[in-house]
């Protein structure tokens, strides 16, 4: 039977799902950010997907699924959220151009305080919980992965497992500088070859990024878009089977 609901933490809204008895606490939690204008509630059927896909994830896991703080309904998006806002008219004029490094660079306003809230949640869910970070596997797909990213980099934060969708390199000088001083965690990384949203080099720059500095990345490249294709989540399972 599965359990579901939703509670805030650090002022944000959280879906949360396990199948875990009443009173059993969770020996493994599962943060999952979800993308640029999607509804808090984008990932969450991952939540039951996975469970059901295992018997160890279903005794032992609890799925979080935060959402993000910027309302994007007054732009046009209906139930639209953002960890921070996109000019989008930019990121496709760098695609375009393949200027990739003009995206790398960027430190984009409001991302800082986005991450400093979600390091800021992941501490009170640690609290609530029982549970040390390395007890935690923090991700997200786009720029969920991003604020993933940011707050392991940025808080020194050192999950079971980083797990990153189609995300990027943002702000590069101080990711390398933040991964020089980090004690690493493994890195399940994924990213679609024909990806029109985040294009693929950079995410072989951010692969570089983190094993060059200590982190054990594997890395899934797969022949698709802007998307998170079954065989990815059919690794994260082992990923979780295998913490």
């Amino acid at each position: 039977m599965l359990n579901s609901s939703v509670t805030e933490f650090s002022g944000l809204k959280c879906r949360v799902i396990d199948a875990l008895p009443t009173g059993t606490a969770p020996e493994i939690v599962v943060v999952l950010c979800h993308g640029f204008g999607a509804s808090g509630d984008d990932l969450a059927a991952f939540g039951p997907h996975l469970i059901g896909s295992s018997e160890a994830i279903a005794a032992r896991c609890r799925f979080v699924f935060p959402e993000a703080p910027i309302d994007l309904g007054p732009m046009g998006m209906p139930d639209g959220k953002a960890w921070w806002a996109i000019n989008m008219s930019r990121l496709a004029m760098i695609n375009q151009t393949q200027e990739y490094e003009k995206l790398t660079s960027l430190e984009p306003e409001g991302m800082v305080e986005a991450s400093t809230q979600l390091h800021e949640a992941i501490l009170q869910m640690q609290a609530k919980f029982d549970l040390p970070a390395s007890s935690f596997v923090v991700g997200g797909f786009s720029q969920g992965a991003m604020i993933a990213t940011d707050v392991v980099l940025r808080h020194k934060l050192k999950p079971a497992q980083l797990t990153l969708f189609s995300g990027t390199v943002l702000c590069s000088e101080d990711w390398k500088a933040f991964a020089a001083d980090h004690p690493g965690c493994p890195v399940l990384q994924s990213h679609g070859r024909q990806d029109m949203v985040l294009p693929f080099t950079p995410s072989e720059w951010l692969r570089d990024l983190l094993s060059e500095n200590g982190f054990g990345v594997s890395f899934v490249p797969f022949n698709g878009d802007h998307t998170i294709p079954m065989e990815v989540l059919t690794k994260l399972v082992t990923v979780l089977e295998e913490l």
